[in-house]
């Protein structure tokens, strides 16, 4: 639901990669022995690997790599490895493979980014006009510009993950009505607008990055008045034709062919048709709705950056970080990257530089597994336990039977009810065996807050039944309760290359409210920009209070610390 992305702007790399973009020519690949149109897996050898001594350090990084559903690693000029699940597409005989269509979701936002940055170049828009120039009865549209919408600066609320101010509606019944309307296509261009001009921004134009999907929409709508032509058209036109993308396409039904699994949940809620396929065309558009395959990916990004679809001039507008988002890319340490999900799939693309290779690209596209965990999502956590539910109300938390009170900025938005059920069938959707299951569902999920400028801040208090947990365990304390935490986060974690490794610093104890917690930081190997801080407090024999803080702003535990009273 949130999208966390690290400031690591840096000039001189940044340079130096905009420098490789134009001498590197998608053409080279044209004579490779080394395409995705020549590799043919069968039942049972799902992997391919260039047989190139050259690439052999690269292979090492990614061989063995799966995921659920297909994955890519190429150069500009080869492909270097593939995966692909042993699966098969919808039409329940055809092999999952590197022309199977996903919904790339967010990954979108580049595509729309290209295309504003094509009608500039042509001189058909100002990036510094303010966007009442298209919408005149945006009052907050004059101090809003293109490249605020660009680089996710405007202020706007998301119209998806952050709906009640956008819309103006509260209550977890009311939003998931209207988020299924949305997803529907029931919602109209007129009443989305009339819901932007009297929807309050949430920072000032230009001062901040907050991650919103509202930005690129409105993108796609400015492109449509521009060109006189539907968004759909405009990308065909001007992107998919140009790269050779055969397969993708931009606000369709029905082209997708990956299986979507686990989704009756998201059925009953109206979010996807009855097979589990993404339903919103109209409502995407810009800011998602763009169905593709592996295929099409690598030639997208062989073409941005070998210079095909934009100028010098405009890809340095397109890499450049303002404030941790570029133009419908994140800059990593690096190069960049952008992630999307779609309720039932999901896509990540990366591009990386490297002296040796030139650009990596690293390209997933992958069915969501929802697991409801059939045999645990059901267990009640709180069975035998003291655990009372707290209380949230005006930036105030509380929890009498934790003796926990904790005064929240007035920035933090607080999940409801039945967001928090989700965030609990997610977390055990995400269990890699039984014993991680057996583990999420001893835990109680009672507030989960999240910083609504959009730094990506986040602050749960979660309760542990540690019978259900650790049924084998006599005595739980709590440095093992967080040893055994802290194992399992880092696994989780180690295949992601995006900061580094996480490492365990500072342990050592804390007075909150006027109880001791044992403390702890988790970081990033590669810095200080993203760390979490874990609070955890025995209560009674068999429960425990854990306060987790995953900070993006740079704030230091102390300044958390400070909410508790």
């Amino acid at each position: 639901m949130l999208n966390v992305n690290r400031k690591t702007l840096d000039k001189a790399l940044a340079a130096v990669m905009l420098a490789s973009v134009l001498i590197t020519s998608t053409a080279c690949n044209k004579g490779s022995q080394y395409t995705l149109n020549k590799i043919k897996l069968t039942e049972t050898e799902r992997t391919w690997k260039c047989p190139e001594d050259k690439y052999a350090e690269l292979l090492g990084s990614y061989e063995g790599a799966e995921c659920p559903g297909a994955m890519v690693v190429a150069t500009d000029e080869d492909i270097v490895y593939l995966y692909c699940e042993n699966a098969l597409e919808k039409d329940g005989k055809t092999l999952v493979s590197q022309d199977t269509v996903f919904d790339i979701a967010s990954c979108s936002k580049t595509f729309t980014a290209v295309c504003v940055l094509q009608l500039a170049e042509k001189g058909q828009l100002n990036l510094y006009d303010t966007i009442d120039k298209y919408f005149p009865e945006y009052e907050n549209g004059k101090m809003i510009t293109v490249l605020d919408l660009l680089h996710m600066r405007s202020g706007i609320p998301d119209y998806m993950n952050n709906p009640d101010p956008f819309w103006g509606v509260e209550g977890a019944d009311v939003v998931n009505k209207l988020l299924s309307d949305i997803l529907n296509d029931r919602v109209s261009d007129e009443e989305f607008l009339n819901a932007l001009y009297k929807a309050p921004l949430l920072t000032e134009p230009g001062t901040k990055y907050s991650y919103s999907n509202t930005n690129y929409r409105l993108l796609a709508f400015i492109i449509e008045h521009v060109t006189g032509m539907s968004y759909s058209d405009y990308v065909e036109r001007n992107i998919f034709d140009k790269c050779g993308m055969k397969k993708t396409t931009s606000m369709e039904s029905g082209d997708m062919t990956y299986v979507p699994v686990n989704f009756d949940d998201l059925v009953h809620y109206g979010f996807t048709d009855e097979n589990g396929y993404p339903v919103c065309p109209g409502n995407s558009r810009g800011d998602g709705g763009i169905h593709s395959c592996l295929t099409d990916m690598v030639a997208f990004d062989r073409a941005l950056f070998g210079g095909k679809l934009l100028s010098a001039d405009s890809m340095n507008i397109l890499l450049t970080d303002e404030d941790g988002y570029c133009c419908g890319l994140s800059k990593t340490k690096t190069g960049y990257t952008h992630n999307g999900s779609s309720l039932t799939c999901s896509a990540e693309n990366k591009i990386t530089e490297s002296e040796e290779y030139g650009h990596v690209y690293v390209i997933k596209l992958y069915h969501d597994s929802n697991e409801p965990a059939d045999d645990f999502a059901d267990i009640d956590p709180a069975a035998g336990t003291a655990f009372a539910k707290g209380t949230y109300k005006d930036g105030v938390y509380s929890n009498a039977c934790a003796e926990l009170t904790m005064n929240v900025p007035e920035e933090y938005i607080a999940f409801g009810a039945s967001e928090l059920d989700w965030v609990r069938l997610d977390a055990l959707a995400y269990c890699v065996d039984d014993e991680d299951r057996q583990y999420e569902s001893a835990r109680i999920y009672d507030v989960f807050l999240y910083d609504g400028n959009g730094s990506g801040s986040v602050i749960e208090v979660t309760y542990l039944n540690t019978d259900i947990a650790f049924p084998d365990e006599n005595n739980v304390t709590e440095e093992f309760y967080l040893d055994d935490y802290e194992a399992r986060l880092i696994d989780r974690n180690e295949a992601d290359d995006e900061g580094g490794p996480l490492e365990r610093r500072d342990t050592g104890s804390v007075i909150l409210g006027g109880n001791e917690y044992m403390r702890t930081t988790v970081a990033r190997g590669s810095g200080d920009s993203f760390n979490q801080y874990f609070y955890v407090r025995k209560i009674d024999d068999n429960l425990f209070c854990m306060i987790m803080i995953s900070d993006l702003s740079g704030n230091p535990p102390e300044y958390y610390e400070g909410m508790f009273k």
